[in-house]
């Protein structure tokens, strides 16, 4: 049995990643995948893990770079006849299930070349909502963005350890109580060292300051910004130390951390 709770960074970087760089998405515990980013099979078999293996794919919510390799990685189940019904598919409700219909039917899969295979489990969300298997718990809340979004916290059953993560929000209380004492917290800073300013925040996203506040708030062990611009990194994790006097990091693209 495991005896620590892991977590890998395919990417930490916004919605168009620099060459060799991925969009924020990393995967807890090998089979826990959080966002498929741009690359999500590479991603996965570069660290070892096979894509077929993955349990459960959370979503925090269905803007494009969040899910568009989410095609390759069902085919991949196809290709090496993996039983997609052993996938989970978690994320908001409101777009989750005809973003799945359409993506599994119509747009890319074209069921009819695969009529008798299974289908993930699809499994709509809203905020508040939580989930439970064996192994961990899922708990959630809302995240303040344009379309309906999601921050959960993951509750290792086998470790005690905690993970919370935003996806994209703009400051948002609610998630000062979900984040409460957890072990690591993983906010975006899209905004880096930059204050967000509410007039031009249509895109509503964050800053390191704010997911520092909410880090210091919630009195979280440590912080990992994400969803940023790379040049940005340095300053942002010191703007974010300026406020939360937790460890800090900008994770790596490929960054494991162990809890």
């Amino acid at each position: 049995m495991q005896e620590k709770t892991k977590v890998t960074f395919f990417g930490t970087e916004a919605a168009i990643p620099e060459l060799g760089g991925e969009t924020a998405s990393f995967v807890i515990n090998d089979d826990v995948m959080v966002d498929t980013g741009w690359n999500i099979v590479d991603n996965l078999r570069r660290q070892g893990i096979d894509p077929g293996n993955i349990r459960y794919l959370l979503f925090t919510h269905m803007h494009h770079d969040h899910y568009i390799s989410l095609p390759s990685f069902l085919y991949y189940f196809l290709i090496k006849n993996k039983d997609l019904s052993g996938l989970k598919i978690l994320g908001p409700a409101e777009d989750l299930e005809p973003i799945m219909h359409h993506t599994l039917e119509f747009l890319f899969l074209n069921r009819k070349f695969y009529p008798d295979r299974s289908y993930p489990v699809i499994v709509p969300l809203t905020p508040g909502d939580s989930y439970e298997d064996d192994r961990f718990l899922l708990e959630t809340t809302t995240s303040l963005h344009p379309v309906q979004a999601l921050c959960y916290k993951y509750n290792d059953k086998h470790t005690g350890k905690t993970v919370t993560f935003t996806g994209d929000t703009a400051y948002h209380e609610p998630i000062i109580e979900l984040a409460k004492d957890t072990s690591l917290l993983i906010h975006e800073a899209t905004y880096g060292a930059t204050p967000a300013n509410p007039l031009k925040n249509g895109g509503l996203h964050s800053s390191a300051m704010d997911a520092a506040e909410v880090a210091k708030a919630a009195q979280v062990q440590q912080l990992a910004l994400i969803h940023g611009l790379r040049h940005n990194n340095e300053a942002s994790v010191q703007a974010a130390q300026a406020i939360y006097s937790g460890p800090v990091l900008w994770p790596e693209k490929d960054q494991t951390i162990w809890l």
